[in-house]
């Protein structure tokens, strides 16, 4: 059975937002970043502040240079959380697997449902207008047999739009497109491929393989199928990940190292007891900071064996914030995610070091203690 994917994708959603809340600002050139930080930067913008040349990660001072008359907006993160939450709902009526993929985003799988919801373009119809009716949203939205084809055909549409890509039409559609319209082509994979005078996804397709990844490795294979409109990724509900996930949201941006290892010290105590309680271990591992000027970092890494012992996750994850920790901005929030959580005994490791079977003993003993009595000790020591 040929898969039908629809991608719903909300413009500027922070901006489209807060014109739901404040309608007097539609019209008019609006922005969404931090006013505190010397070098905040644009984090959402309106097609009028895009019209006066201002771009998406942008310093705000030069933004202002540029567009006297900008509004600019502090994100408000509860505000975009909730009104994704309503987009959810919304679009939980029109099939049983849907995917979030970020504020203002989500894929919907229609495969298989034409009897109950109809043909997925009219069931597209259907979504954009209740997105209208209920939340008073733009929405554009693409049809097609794979995710990747599907976002870039509602990414054509925006700001408002519908396109429809037959199954089999899929490499005909990406043909004329900008190759960075393709997932993986950055700024930097981009200028590699405008030395190869590669600038459209047609002249990327017709690039052999072979010659592709002598160019860019792995990555030149992944290209070279996307180029085809191949993807092959399913739409995974969120239920479908279980995860742990911990963050904390520091009381002052800081860029102290000690106070950063040890707020994320504290996420992996709160996982690693959560997993130890549901006999669990996590076998991947993301750590995630957040700037004072919104822009992110992170790592992720495969934990072998996986792991449920608080010392054994804060000793990675420490190793991982120490690796992406490049810039000198002060960090705002700190993020752990724990997936590929697995159940069942541990395996046995003949040669195991004592000390590390002591420590997990000891984080049993203290979860018992923690169980009946509460906190009783915030952090173990060596």
């Amino acid at each position: 059975m040929e898969r039908e994917i629809i991608h719903i994708d909300i413009a500027a959603f922070a901006v489209a937002v807060e014109r739901v809340v404040h309608p007097e600002l539609r019209r008019r050139p609006v922005v969404v970043a931090p006013v505190g930080p010397s070098r905040s930067i644009v984090t959402a913008l309106s097609p009028e502040a895009q019209q006066a040349g201002i771009r998406k990660g942008m310093i705000l001072a030069r933004a202002l240079r540029r567009c006297r008359d900008l509004v600019v907006l502090p994100p408000n993160e509860p505000l975009y959380a909730r009104a994704s939450r309503a987009l959810s709902r919304v679009l939980e009526g029109f099939s049983p697997v849907l995917e979030p993929a970020g504020y203002g985003q989500a894929y919907l799988d229609m495969t298989g449902t034409g009897r109950i919801f109809g043909p997925p373009r009219d069931a597209a119809w259907r979504a954009q207008k209740e997105i209208r009716q209920q939340l008073h949203l733009d929405a554009s939205l693409g049809v097609a047999s794979n995710k990747m084809v599907s976002r870039i055909a509602a990414v054509v549409t925006e700001p408002v739009g519908l396109q429809d890509v037959p199954t089999g039409n899929e490499s005909a559609f990406l043909a004329p497109l900008p190759a960075p319209l393709l997932p993986g082509v950055g700024p930097k994979t981009e200028e590699q491929l405008r030395e190869l005078n590669i600038r459209i996804i047609r002249e990327l397709a017709a690039m052999k393989r072979e010659h592709l990844m002598l160019a860019f490795g792995h990555l030149g294979f992944v290209l070279h199928q996307r180029a085809q409109g191949i993807d092959d990724t399913p739409v995974y509900p969120p239920r479908a990940v279980p995860a742990a996930e911990e963050e904390i949201i520091l009381a002052e941006d800081s860029n102290d190292w000690d106070l950063l290892k040890g707020a994320l010290v504290g996420l992996c105590e709160h996982a690693g007891e959560r997993l130890r309680a549901q006999k669990q271990r996590a076998g991947r591992m993301e750590v995630r900071v957040r700037y004072s000027d919104y822009r992110e970092a992170a790592g992720r890494a495969k934990l072998v064996p996986p792991l449920q012992s608080t010392s054994g996750l804060a000793a990675r994850a420490g190793r991982m914030l120490e690796h992406i920790l490049t810039r000198r901005t002060r960090v705002r929030s700190l993020h752990l995610r724990l997936t590929e959580l697995s159940s069942g005994p541990a395996q046995l490791d003949l040669f195991a070091d004592p000390a590390t079977q002591r420590r997990a003993r000891l984080e049993a003993a203290l979860d018992q203690l923690k169980s009946r009595y509460g906190t009783v000790i915030r952090q173990i020591r060596d």
